[in-house]
């Protein structure tokens, strides 16, 4: 089991802990290349590529980028939060992406954010 630890959002609440199903899509090993490169290409790097757009922190454009930001920055609790505030990638309806799009990202984590 792996837990993502607390953040704080910019409306001041704090989102609880994501606790990472341990194996999301069991019949599926999920890897960057195959599975996550398009879901980031397609979501995220509007805002965090090359340059950085819209205040954003840091870039998501290498795998290494990627599993810093999972790593180091609670990726994750930011795409599975229902937190309106702080949900990844932005939306101007307050949605998040799809549930099977953050099933893939979380078996992916799961699967230890392997590359290929």
């Amino acid at each position: 089991m792996i837990l993502i630890g607390c953040s704080s959002s910019d409306d001041g609440t704090t989102e609880p802990d994501v606790v990472i199903d341990p194996d999301p899509i069991p019949e599926q090993t999920s890897t960057y290349i195959g599975h996550v490169k398009n879901i980031i290409d397609s979501n995220c790097l509007e805002c965090h590529g090359s340059p950085l757009q819209n205040s954003a922190p840091m870039e998501l454009v290498t795998f290494q980028q990627v599993v810093n930001a999972v790593n180091d920055r609670n990726l994750f609790s930011f795409i599975n939060t229902t937190n309106a505030f702080n949900v990844m990638p932005p939306s101007d309806e307050g949605g998040r992406m799809p549930q099977a799009t953050i099933n893939i990202v979380e078996d992916w984590i799961a699967d230890g954010l392997l590359e290929q």
